[in-house]
């Protein structure tokens, strides 16, 4: 796993690098003040994108990302509670790692987006706007929290078959749903609280390990019907444009085109589930070499490591120390988790 902060000078000349960007808001403080210092333009870069992202926010309630985030980031565990400011921080710090990475040489031959990470692929894959990007995961938070409230997530340390056979055998509880496949044994299920709760606890006691994600609403869920075409309608009005590096969802199960609308690929992802093995097979079968967490910490490296034999990982942004929330990595649209999990929860 390579984490210099010269990232160029750790590939071969025909490396083929696949950015990941994972959902947002599991992890600490991105720490953008070490990026900022990792190459010449590098600082004037990651201040650009805070930039552009704080154009798409709204002019009241939101803090000053540029001050949370690059100039004070001690302010961040403060400002990040109010609702939406971590999912904007991971974007934030998504699109700024992309940028970073191509100033220093590493430009992107495929990129792949998980869950709310899709935006920020889609972004930096030229595809939408920076500014726009931003507009879309407010309103999407918004949508999430409204019609996903008396729900959550969980993760079971199981493939999806096994994860399938544990909500059956929890009194059959039809309400929970695989939502994301992370790894080949790593799966997040979705549901309202009580049978989620259910599911969860028949998975502890079959030996499987299971913990809650601290995730406020459903996502990826059937009962999310309707905040799809809600979030559809929101956010229909950003101009699309073409795309300039192929992405691949783990959604849709292949790359877009430019053909397809992808407003209404992103509204997808409220309610379809997520399988991210078989699209970082799928990548890593089309040519890419090395894959790039494009993003802070080393979820969806991880992720490839266990899902490609012998994968060649990239994790230029680590999470501030000390500044995780309480416990530990994980987590998905919403927040870290509760309890520890592993860095392959985020949905």
């Amino acid at each position: 796993m390579f984490s210099d902060p010269h990232p160029a000078e750790e590939l071969k000349p025909d490396d083929a690098c696949a950015f990941l960007f994972a959902g947002t808001g599991a992890s600490g403080t991105p720490d953008l003040p070490a990026l900022a210092r990792t190459g010449r333009g590098a600082a004037r870069v990651v201040a650009d994108v805070l930039d552009a992202v704080q154009e798409g926010l709204p002019r009241t309630r939101w803090p000053s990302l540029r001050a949370v985030l690059l100039d004070d980031p001690a302010a961040y565990p403060e400002a990040a509670r109010l609702p939406g400011v971590p999912q904007l921080a991971g974007y934030a710090a998504s699109v700024a790692v992309d940028r970073a990475l191509r100033s220093a040489g590493v430009q992107p031959a495929h990129a792949v987006g998980q869950s709310f990470g899709e935006i920020a692929a889609l972004v930096c894959a030229g595809a939408f706007a920076i500014a726009d990007g931003a507009r879309m995961a407010v309103s999407l938070v918004g949508v999430l929290a409204r019609r996903g409230r008396g729900g959550g997530m969980g993760l079971l340390e199981d493939g999806e078959d096994g994860a399938r056979a544990v909500i059956a055998a929890a009194a059959g509880q039809p309400q929970v749903v695989v939502a994301s496949v992370n790894a080949p044994s790593a799966t997040v299920v979705a549901g309202p609280h009580g049978p989620l709760e259910r599911v969860l606890d028949t998975a502890r006691g079959r030996g499987v390990r299971a913990v809650r994600l601290a995730v406020p609403y459903l996502s990826h869920h059937p009962a999310m019907a309707g905040a799809d075409d809600e979030w559809y309608a929101l956010i229909r009005r950003y101009p699309q444009r073409p795309l300039e590096v192929p992405v691949h969802s783990p959604v849709r199960g292949r790359a877009y085109r430019d053909g397809d609308d992808l407003h209404r690929a992103l509204a997808d992802c409220i309610v379809k589930p997520v399988r991210l093995p078989d699209t970082l097979r799928a990548v890593h079968a089309a040519g890419a070499t090395v894959f790039a967490e494009a993003g802070a910490g080393n979820a969806l490296c991880r992720c490839a490591r266990l899902t490609v034999p012998g994968a060649r990982t990239l994790t230029p942004l680590r999470d501030r120390p000390h500044d995780r929330p309480h416990g530990g990595p994980g987590g998905g649209p919403g927040g870290g988790t509760a309890g520890k999990a592993d860095p392959t929860a985020r949905p």
